[in-house]
């Protein structure tokens, strides 16, 4: 644990500005604030992740949108949390999300790991969270289940396809999404984390109804990715920063919208954005928002744009 910010720490470590952390260029970003405050601690003062503090705070920051992840309590609420379990963002472990209500959650901490001043926090279910969304943003909405759960979600959400976007790792999740809300943008998550195992990049992702895993030992093969995409009607990929050179090249030939996650290092976001990335999530908005902005390109809202 830090008390700087990642960004800030890698900023630092390549040697860069605030201004020349990215290379000029001119267009659109879409910035994404992950889990809307960034994963665990990368934002030492930001307000715990996936709380409705945290989305607010995402939309302060500058963000075009805010990255949820979404669960489903043995009641079918859906509610805003990234683990299968209570261990690591609350103050009572060993809990599965499945296996418990929206009731007995309620009367735990989901802030108290970042702080006492955060006691208080609870978690919130995406209906609250979607009330909180100003006009002119956005979710991104990461649902963790597999295609059973989509129902669900997408009744909770209740927000216009302008605001919100869906992801999964789970392709048939995200082919699910897509069939009984076709009016909506749906990307599919692929880990393309490199791997001494393989060599190579990979693509990790989830099948099935136990959101099982997959690919997470096999070299990256971009056709087929696009392809899965296309296959199921979805509008495009969201992968990790560090990707096959020739993923993006494939990704625009087929006309897919192209996302990435979760780039806090400049160095990352400027190869990104040099290679076509139409939007960035980030744990460390404002410093990446700044960075956006000082290289002569512009986030979704502050150039009047919609996000979707």
């Amino acid at each position: 644990m830090t008390d700087q910010a990642q960004a800030d720490a890698a900023l630092a470590a390549a040697h860069r500005t605030h201004d020349d952390a990215v290379s000029p260029g001119e267009g659109i970003v879409r910035l994404v604030a992950h889990r809307g405050s960034g994963h665990a601690h990368t934002d030492p003062l930001g307000p715990p992740e996936n709380t409705l503090a945290a989305v607010e705070y995402g939309f302060t920051q500058g963000a075009d949108a805010v990255e949820v992840d979404v669960w489903r309590t043995s009641d079918g609420t859906v509610i805003l949390h990234h683990d299968a379990t209570t261990d690591r963002t609350t103050d009572r472990p060993g809990w599965d999300i499945t296996g418990v209500t929206y009731q007995e959650l309620l009367e735990i901490s989901a802030g108290r790991w970042k702080g006492d001043s955060w006691a208080q926090s609870v978690i919130p279910t995406l209906t609250d969270c979607a009330r909180v969304v100003p006009r002119g943003r956005a979710l991104v909405v990461e649902i963790e289940e597999g295609p059973h759960s989509v129902e669900d979600v997408l009744s909770a959400a209740a927000l216009a396809p302008e605001q919100v976007l869906y992801i999964s790792k789970n392709l048939d999740t995200a082919g699910e999404v897509k069939r009984q809300a076709p009016e909506h943008c749906v990307l599919w998550i692929v880990d393309t984390t490199p791997r001494w195992q393989v060599g190579g990049w990979t693509q990790g992702h989830r099948r099935g109804p136990d959101s099982e895993r997959a690919g997470y030992d096999e070299a990256t093969d971009c056709v087929w990715l696009v392809e899965q995409a296309l296959d199921r009607g979805l509008d495009g990929l969201d992968t990790l920063f560090a990707y096959p050179p020739d993923l993006p090249g494939t990704v625009r030939q087929a006309g897919l919208t192209w996302l990435v996650w979760t780039a806090n290092d400049p160095r990352a976001i400027d190869s990104c954005l040099r290679d076509g990335a139409w939007g960035v999530t980030t744990d460390n908005t404002a410093q990446v928002r700044r960075w956006i902005e000082a290289s002569g390109r512009s986030t979704a809202h502050g150039a009047g744009a919609g996000f979707c």
